[in-house]
């Protein structure tokens, strides 16, 4: 059985090449332990040549699959663009700065393909976040429960299984959001397709000292996305995903154009037209101002 690890990679630098070779040395002295093949599938939309450098070095010595998008996406339309290319059974999403073992992401495989789930979600334990980001978790993930009844005390962790299938239907067909929400929507659509999902606690150790995402901001939009992923939820009949074509996804091993990037858009008509263009506006103000 293939497995992929998808990771979206942002301004991670030069560091990135070592991380990724230790965890790819690592996923193959437990490959036969636990009877999987892995593959590893770096996706990035931002110049950052020194993360660039270090993708590009990953990629021609055959350490991981590596793509560029050309035009500025986010989280989620990076991952979105990204797993056509995976030819994994099972799709392994994880974020850049590898905040769970080799070993924990080769056990949940196989639990999630023992127990057939279509979504294995990870519950953070032992966190370092300081007590405005764990207050501003708490406050989301209350409305995330409010609004979709998920049950679950972790809708954000960058770190999910998912089943080919899971993957093809939410992951590239079903969602949305391009964004930090992205992680939320997985979820919420699984539920929604009454898909099989399970919660697991994973010792979270993160790599980065600090974010560089202003923490209140990536709140406010993030609230703007579960809004209109609200909408979408009760108002189909208005509201319909539309895909554009933004731009050229290129392999960095060869340097050489392998797809065409894409976006999800919400057309909206009838009575829901006008909130969901005042929703856009304010997103618009809220992501794209100045610090």
């Amino acid at each position: 059985m293939m497995v992929s690890i998808v990771i979206p990679v942002a301004r991670e630098g030069e560091a990135l090449y070592d991380r990724i070779y230790a965890l790819s040395s690592s996923l193959k002295a437990l490959s036969t332990m636990y009877g999987f093949l892995y593959e590893i599938l770096l996706v990035s939309d931002i110049f950052h040549p020194p993360t660039v450098r270090a993708m590009m070095r990953l990629a021609k010595r055959g350490v991981a699959k590596c793509l560029f998008l050309s035009h500025r996406i986010g989280k989620g339309g990076s991952i979105k663009n990204a797993i056509p290319f995976a030819h994994g059974d099972y799709i392994v999403l994880l974020d850049a700065d590898i905040p769970v073992s080799a070993d924990t992401i080769s056990r949940l495989v196989l639990l999630a393909t023992k127990s057939r789930l279509d979504l294995l979600i990870a519950n953070r334990i032992y966190r370092t976040h300081g007590l405005l980001r764990r207050v501003l978790s708490v406050a989301y993930n209350s409305l995330v429960n409010l609004f979709f009844r998920t049950g679950l005390k972790d809708h954000q962790a960058g770190f999910k299984i998912l089943s080919r299938r899971a993957a093809d239907i939410i992951l590239v067909g079903r969602t949305r959001t391009d964004g930090l929400a992205y992680d939320t929507e997985i979820i919420v659509w699984a539920k929604r397709h009454g898909m099989k999902y399970k919660a697991v606690n994973v010792v979270w150790r993160e790599q980065r000292r600090d974010s560089t995402i202003p923490p209140l901001r990536a709140l406010l939009t993030m609230l703007a996305d579960l809004i209109v992923l609200r909408l979408l939820t009760i108002g189909r009949k208005y509201l319909a995903l539309q895909k554009l074509t933004i731009g050229e996804i290129i392999e960095l091993g060869n340097i050489h154009r392998v797809g065409q990037e894409f976006m999800t858009v919400v057309r909206a008509s009838g009575p829901k037209k006008y909130l969901f263009n005042i929703l856009q506006k304010l997103y618009i103000v809220v992501a794209f101002s100045r610090r």
